[in-house]
């Protein structure tokens, strides 16, 4: 079963006091390998420092075991609420909640809500004569089976012995 995914990618604006380095470790979490995880640090605009923390899942396999670890019910939440989440180059947009993810959890954010999120966005793969809103629909709800036979979402927090 081939997920239609083309690139999945996570981002987060940070303050300079906030953990960057506890949400790099989630956003790692999140996308399954640190090594797709990019750290800059910037100016705002009123010359503050910042943080912007990136996930890039750019090969069509890194990016289709990576939507899988968002877990069966973020996957069937976003799949029952595709309005207003596919732009007009076929992205699926979708935020999760930054300090559920960096405490181990993941909370599928709604677009009117106003708390500090990780923003996603996943290039779904479309070819002329697809229905765009059922391509979304055959990911989410075959990655939902997928993550549901892996496991996902496993927790992030580590529980060492004493």
């Amino acid at each position: 079963m081939a997920l239609p995914i083309h690139r999945l990618e996570w981002s987060v604006h940070a303050s300079s006091v906030a953990n960057i380095e506890a949400i790099a470790d989630a956003m790692s979490w999140l996308i399954g390998d640190d090594e797709l995880v990019d750290i800059e640090m910037t100016k705002s605009f009123h010359t503050s420092p910042m943080y912007i923390i990136t996930a890039f899942a750019t090969k069509k396999s890194e990016a289709r075991v990576a939507i899988t670890r968002l877990g069966p019910v973020i996957l069937t939440e976003v799949a029952d609420s595709l309005e207003d989440r596919i732009d007009d180059e076929n992205w699926l947009h979708l935020r999760i909640k930054l300090v559920d993810l960096v405490t181990g959890n993941l909370t599928l954010v709604s677009p009117h809500e106003n708390v500090e999120c990780v923003k996603g966005r996943m290039k779904l793969e479309i070819y002329p004569g697809n229905d765009v809103t059922e391509v979304a629909k055959k990911l989410l709800l075959e990655g939902s089976e997928v993550a549901l036979r892996r496991g996902f979402p496993e927790s992030p927090i580590k529980i060492e012995n004493e």
